[in-house]
């Protein structure tokens, strides 16, 4: 990169002052891990997030595999390339590309370093627009759910309901992922994420056919007190009805707390299920420490997997024949086509969830 002329990150940091952060040397890595060139110390930022590199005379960014994704101008990206006045978000963290000289971007500090640790304090605004609107939706649970199901590849039939939330208030977004950004700047993730699970066994009590239904969690909850105490009152809502719990894989790192809150679910009647499985770490010693009962493997292991090399089926059978040792069921998650559907029947998935064996419906078309 010239001396000369000097592309740079600039956000809006907590105050409202401007912060500027030069891309200096190349690939300038973002992410959660200490060492990289930009560290944003926050959950939903992965460990390895993303990062910058040129190709030829073009600055470009690339997604490292991250958990909640890049984007570009609000479009998701894997790699594209990057021009002045860009807005680009690491997760929720949102920057603008700029370009100017070198002398003028930041402090001399700034400069003369390769590694820029944003504190805390420090960190970009988070998505805070509609935070009023936000504590209107949790106070009148203006939410409603979604079902898609999940079968059983040896039969095609349905053996279980992912429920899938959605918002509904007239000024907020629908999508669940954008409301969890909101509630997030708030403080008020755990409480919507609870929200979404409640609805979920409300609608399905009036129900007395549904196979299992799988309850999302937010990472944070784990962190925080009430979550056993909110699948208490799920239990009271509807007895009857079959649950399995989803926590991501992020959740991971202590094998015994996962051990002892499987043992908690089951005192509850209440299935373990461990989602995005492989999107990060594979996790494999926690994986046969504390089995869950059903695994969900990240779209990413399937999408485009009947055109894939023999090598990546192998890896997945061998994960499969692990899974079966430890009377796990399997997840395919993301299947589109026949194709990734006939293969992940071959290589020994036990169950299949994507918009090609059924897209999220409401309750009533369940």
């Amino acid at each position: 990169m010239s001396d000369e002329h000097g592309w740079y990150l600039e956000t809006v940091a907590e105050g409202g002052s401007l912060r500027r952060v030069r891309i200096g040397v190349l690939p300038f890595r973002v992410g959660r891990r200490q060492g990289l060139e930009l560290v944003l110390p926050a959950d939903s930022v992965s460990k390895l997030h993303a990062e910058i590199y040129l190709r030829g005379p073009d600055l470009r960014l690339r997604d490292l595999g991250s958990r909640n994704g890049s984007f570009v101008n609000r479009a998701l990206v894997e790699d594209t390339t990057l021009v002045e006045g860009d807005v680009v978000h690491f997760a929720d963290f949102e920057f603008r590309v700029g370009r100017s000289d070198v002398t003028g971007v930041g402090s001399d500090a700034e400069r003369r370093s390769t590694t820029v640790a944003l504190s805390r304090r420090e960190l970009p605004h988070r998505f805070a627009e509609g935070t009023r609107e936000l504590r209107e939706l949790l106070r009148e649970g203006q939410v409603t759910m979604v079902f898609q199901p999940i079968v059983l590849l040896a039969r095609g039939t349905v053996a279980a309901y992912e429920a899938l939330g959605r918002g509904r208030h007239p000024q907020l977004p629908e999508s669940p992922l954008e409301l969890l950004h909101i509630a997030e700047s708030i403080g008020r993730e755990a409480e919507l994420s609870r929200l979404f699970r409640r609805r979920a066994v409300e609608l399905s009590a009036q129900r007395r056919d549904l196979p299992t239904v799988f309850l999302n969690t937010h990472p944070v909850e784990f962190a925080r007190p009430g979550l056993l105490e909110s699948l208490e009152e799920l239990r009271a809502i509807a007895p009857q009805l079959d649950l399995a719990l989803e926590i991501h894989e992020s959740v991971l790192t202590r094998a015994p707390a996962i051990a002892e809150l499987r043992g908690l679910l089951l005192e509850r009647n209440i299935a373990l299920a461990y989602d995005d499985f492989g999107a990060g770490q594979a996790r494999l010693l926690e994986l046969a420490e504390a089995p869950p009962h059903y695994l969900k493997f990240d779209h990413r292991f399937i999408s485009g997997l009947d055109q894939a090399p023999l090598a990546k089926r192998r890896l997945l059978q061998s994960l499969l024949s692990l899974a079966r040792e430890l009377l796990v069921k399997t997840v395919a998650e993301g299947i589109e086509t026949a194709g990734e559907a006939r293969v992940c029947a071959e290589i020994g998935f036990t169950h299949a969830q994507g918009f090609h064996v059924g897209k999220p419906r409401p309750i009533e078309e369940v």
